[in-house]
């Protein structure tokens, strides 16, 4: 992954989600393999808020949700973080599933992966295993 990559990884997820991303934050850092959950997550948050705000304006239904507001998406201890203010139970357990599809897909390339200790505990395929093994000895 390039520089060049990531900052636009992080624009994106910026520009599509202004409201998510509003604030300062802790930035973003996640391996390449995860990028597809985490704009995945921002895309099912960021529409089941307008769902629930449209819910709640247009019908008079519901109390609506608060807005989420990241506050930085990162690697812990092989793991997918995403801490945020707002949301409900519902972002709760979206933001709970993605972090559980995380810990079975490496960081490098999204395929299957397990968690890999040896010093820094990441989650990697067979693949990037070996790889950072080699690297490691």
């Amino acid at each position: 992954m390039s520089e060049d990559q990531y900052e636009e990884f992080v624009k994106e997820l910026e520009t599509k989600y202004p409201d998510m991303f509003a604030h300062p934050y802790g930035g973003v850092a996640v391996g390449v393999g995860w990028w597809p959950i985490v704009k995945s997550l921002c895309f099912q948050i960021n529409n089941y808020v307008k769902w629930k705000q449209q819910q709640k304006e247009k019908y008079g239904r519901g109390e609506g949700c608060p807005t989420v507001v990241v506050r930085q998406i990162k690697e812990k201890f092989g793991g997918l973080r995403f801490y945020y203010d707002g949301g409900d139970d519902r972002v709760d357990g979206m933001v709970t599933m993605a972090e559980s599809w995380a810990d079975h897909s490496c960081e490098e390339c999204g395929k299957p992966g397990k968690s890999r200790d040896g010093g820094w505990i990441r989650t990697l395929c067979d693949e990037h295993e070996v790889e950072r093994q080699k690297i490691l000895t």
